[in-house]
């Protein structure tokens, strides 16, 4: 069993479906609900019901939002490591007809300070995009990780990145100080790192080769492609398709993380670095496990795979 330490948001989500188009001034209904999510969160709590020893690193308030993240944590057996924080983050989560969403974030800047002794006791770290793409704690969490045990593979994914040249800049040079095995990005975050507006995933990932050893760029969907190797080296390729079923599309939101937390626990394993035809085995399943997680409402809403609470 790899014991894994997670990095980033714990968050009360709450998450509105509107009968139909909102109006201004008006009205409407909707379907409202209340529950645990952010994206750091949302692996962990994956992670643990694969059976993985999983440690979350968050801020979290001692406020009533952050009283039911710590409950909801210990019920999936995730150990949490609360760092201080002013109050707990809440995101609105707003779905359209289709499925997807657009977030209004409350978020709290994470003191990488106290994860110096969690770092060492880890065999696998795996840090949220957000909280490096925080500028009041990015470069200290950046370093920290940078100087972490030799042969404890870290994965970064994920952050919302926006189109904005100077915090991509800024996101890529605590990227490289971190120094990660594994990157993580949807082809939307991608388009915002590197500067280009179209391509497939597999494009996107070359472009981006040497961020890390692997870059994997997912595309809903449309399934997700790797690039290994070093920039300016031809490297190698792997692609993976989508999974059926995106008619059933209900919410996105999570669908991602729970593509990483598949995808870490099928890597975790077999040492570093996974050879192709593992690399795309774990692409594979975790495809799946995205595409399950976007068929049920709520970022950590159980999937049948998961069975029923313990």
């Amino acid at each position: 069993m790899s014991r894994f330490l997670v990095i980033g948001d714990l968050a009360l989500d709450v998450t509105v479906a509107p009968a139909r188009p909102m109006l201004a001034g008006g009205d409407v209904p909707a379907t409202i609900r209340l529950g645990p999510g952010g994206q750091a969160a949302n692996v962990a709590v994956r992670l643990a019901r694969r059976g993985e020893q999983v440690t979350l690193a968050a801020a979290v308030g001692e406020d009533a939002a952050g009283e039911l993240l710590r409950r909801a944590m210990a019920a999936d057996g995730v150990e949490l490591l609360a760092l201080p924080a002013s109050r707990s983050v809440t995101v609105v989560a707003m779905l359209d007809a289709t499925g997807e969403r657009s977030m209004l974030s409350d978020r709290q800047t994470l003191r990488p300070e106290p994860l110096a002794a969690a770092l060492n006791d880890a065999g696998w770290v795996h840090c949220s995009g957000y909280a490096l793409l925080d500028d009041d704690g990015g470069d200290r969490l950046a370093a920290l990780l940078g100087g972490r045990s030799a042969g404890v593979p870290l994965s970064v994914a994920g952050g919302s990145l926006p189109r904005e040249p100077a915090r991509a800049g800024r996101f890529l040079e605590r990227v490289a100080s971190a120094r990660p095995e594994l990157v993580v990005i949807s082809r939307g975050e991608a388009a915002n790192m590197s500067g280009l507006t179209s391509g497939s995933a597999s494009s996107a990932a070359r472009q981006l080769a040497g961020v890390a050893d692997v870059v994997i760029v997912t595309d809903g969907p449309l399934g997700a492609a790797a690039h290994i190797g070093a920039a300016g080296e031809d490297g190698m390729a792997v692609e993976v398709a989508g999974a059926s079923g995106e008619s059933l599309v209900l919410d996105t939101t999570g669908a991602g993380d729970a593509f990483v937390a598949a995808l870490i626990a099928e890597l975790a394993p077999g040492g570093w670095p996974p050879s192709l035809a593992r690399l795309e085995a774990a692409m594979t399943l975790a495809a799946a496990a995205g595409a399950a997680a976007a068929r049920v409402v709520g970022a950590q809403a159980r999937v049948p795979a998961e069975g029923a609470p313990r």
